[in-house]
């Protein structure tokens, strides 16, 4: 179309100008941007609704539990509000590219939308429809023995990480056939650190049999006998009566691909009070992180750091419910992902605030590139509370014997450290245990 110098005139919603390029009439930018505007509204309303009813972060903050069809309307709109994000996000980057000259995918409009529309938004709307949405991660119902048995991951323990393991910390070999046989018929509210990003070793040693399970061996390669009446299932050739499930953040069992489907076929589920409550009572065995996502903050080669002083609910649950508490400590874990050490004030504000929405760690701020130390899985000796329990289970407990049942737990687990960082691969001879 041949124009005068300064003419124009307009196509559809397009202003087009003699010597340059087309841009929106200015009367159509709403109607324009309001689908990208409007899928980035709902994810700002979900995290507002979250954060303001820890709808993401169990009965710590919350004094119900959220009931079903809530939890579903909120994962619908957060679903909806990331598809639409990523589309816009895909759709923009695609014409920002052509714009440049840059073309990719298909020619037209059109075309590009319902390619979107079957390799994006079919098959999440399919995931969502068939997992999140319809199961529940309120229970273990999910756990599969044959995901544990996975080739997956003793190909991540074998070609990736080269070395994990899962052992029996030194201080088995001071107890005696009695003793041990004691611990050995019992079960437990298992408390792990630390938590790391994701915490690979405890995952691939605790949850999977990619090392073997737990067996009567030490740190430092000691043999133990193991029982007579040992079990066929995961970490039984020690701990007869182990039935082992773990209490996972709700928006990592809860929300996202993988995640979603990893926690559930190993036995995971939402870390609230009365889905815990209900397990033990079914006779698992459940871990806990009771450092959770903020001990991944000091995440970083050469600082362990046990994020437990304020953090007591698991104790107090162990003794409503009867349980001794069982130590773990996962050697390398912290390790995998380096955290900086000292972000920027603002990222650390950031985290903060998706912490408070989503109950995770994000976005992560890496300090170095990942690394594949060996990860060594260590498990003490459980801390005895049964003179502290409830006089019946579910019963109440005093604040003070809260406060001892706590103090237990953290010298078992500085023990436990002290005890084998000698023995384990990876030079974590001269680490110094930390108490936050």
């Amino acid at each position: 179309v041949q124009l005068p110098a300064g003419g124009a005139f307009v196509i559809t919603d397009f202003v087009c100008f003699a010597g340059e390029h087309c841009l929106p009439a200015m009367g159509t930018l709403p109607r324009i941007y309001a689908r990208d505007l409007g899928s980035v509204l709902l994810l700002v309303v979900a995290a507002v609704a979250s954060r303001s009813n820890f709808w993401m972060r169990g009965l710590t903050y919350r004094s119900t539990v959220l009931p079903v069809w809530k939890e579903k309307i909120f994962k619908s709109v957060v679903y909806l509000g990331l598809l639409g994000t990523v589309d816009a996000v895909l759709r923009r980057g695609g014409q920002l590219l052509a714009h440049a000259g840059l073309p990719v995918g298909p020619g037209s409009e059109r075309s590009a939308g319902l390619l979107r529309g079957l390799l994006l938004h079919a098959p999440f709307v399919f995931w969502a429809l068939q997992g999140p949405l319809s199961s529940s991660t309120r229970d273990d119902r999910g756990w599969s023995e044959a995901a544990s048995k996975s080739w997956f991951w003793k190909w991540l323990s074998v070609k990736v990480f080269k070395d994990t393991r899962v052992v029996l910390s030194e201080e088995w070999r001071h107890l005696t056939a009695e003793q041990r046989s004691h611990w050995q018929h019992r079960h437990y509210i298992i408390g792990m650190h630390p938590h790391g990003l994701l915490p690979l070793g405890a995952i691939i040693s605790g949850l999977t049999w990619a090392s073997g399970g737990l067996r009567g061996i030490t740190a430092s390669g000691a043999v133990l006998p193991e029982p007579p009446d040992s079990g066929p299932l995961l970490h039984q050739r020690w701990l007869v009566h182990m039935r082992l499930r773990a209490a996972v953040a709700t928006g990592a069992c809860g929300l996202f691909p993988i995640f979603f489907e990893m926690f559930r076929y190993l036995g995971g589920f939402e870390c609230t009070k009365p889905f815990v409550r209900d397990r033990l009572r079914e006779g698992k065995d459940v871990a806990i992180f009771p450092g959770g996502a903020q001990e991944a903050v000091f995440a970083t080669p050469g600082r362990y750091v046990c994020y437990a002083s304020k953090h007591k609910g698991f104790v107090r649950l162990a003794l409503e419910e009867q349980r001794d508490i069982l130590p773990m400590w996962t050697f390398g874990d912290e390790a995998i992902m380096p955290q900086m050490w000292d972000p920027p004030s603002s990222v650390r504000a950031l985290q903060t605030l998706v912490k408070e929405v989503t109950g995770l760690l994000m976005p992560p701020i890496f300090g170095g590139l990942p690394r594949f130390p060996p990860l060594t899985l260590v498990a003490g000796v459980p801390v005895s509370l049964e003179d502290l329990w409830a006089p019946t289970l579910g019963g109440t407990v005093t604040d003070a014997a809260v406060e001892e049942g706590h103090r237990r737990y953290i010298e078992a687990q500085r023990r436990l450290f002290d005890m084998n960082k000698v023995h384990v691969p990876g030079g974590h001879a001269n680490a110094v245990f930390e108490v936050r």
